[in-house]
């Protein structure tokens, strides 16, 4: 069998890849401007990427199987030694475009993490700050049990 097929599917994925890393550039905006609406939208258009790629990988390896003609080790590497000719050089090329594309979505993605993180971090401080913690001020008998901090709520429950 040729690398024909599997170079097709490669592209295809290469590209879906490039389109999931222009999403997470989309996401670093909205995360910087707390637009909540918006990031719900992207996160769903995130989903249907995330599982086209997967299908598309379910092909992929397929076709990788039957170039190869083995099921294991079904790397890029191994099917860069199959390939001769300009398949090996288009093998060669998607490779590279591959670490370069999947560097970059990591590297933004860890980004979005932390961006996330501090969101939330932020969200728990104003929580924190709108309800202190309860102090007391009289001396009490300590107990055999352990004293249990609770958040003071904002709502009289008891009204």
């Amino acid at each position: 069998m040729s690398a024909a097929e599997l170079i097709l599917s490669l592209e295809k994925l290469l590209q879906l890849h490039k389109n999931l890393y222009q999403l997470t550039l989309q996401k670093t905006e909205i995360l910087k401007s707390e637009n909540i609406d918006a990031l719900k939208e992207l996160l769903k258009k995130e989903q249907m990427f995330v599982k086209a790629i997967s299908q598309l990988e379910d092909e992929r390896i397929k076709q990788t199987v039957a170039f190869l003609g083995r099921e294991d080790e079904l790397s890029m590497s191994a099917c860069i030694e199959k390939a001769t000719g300009s398949e090996k050089d288009k093998l060669k090329e998607l490779e590279k475009d591959f670490k370069e594309t999947i560097d970059s979505l990591k590297a933004t993605n860890e980004l979005n993490r932390e961006l996330a993180k501090q969101a939330l971090q932020l969200v728990s401080m104003t929580l924190d700050m709108l309800m202190p913690q309860e102090t007391e001020f009289n001396y009490n008998k300590p107990a055999n049990k352990p004293i249990e901090k609770q958040r003071r709520s904002l709502f009289d429950s008891q009204a």
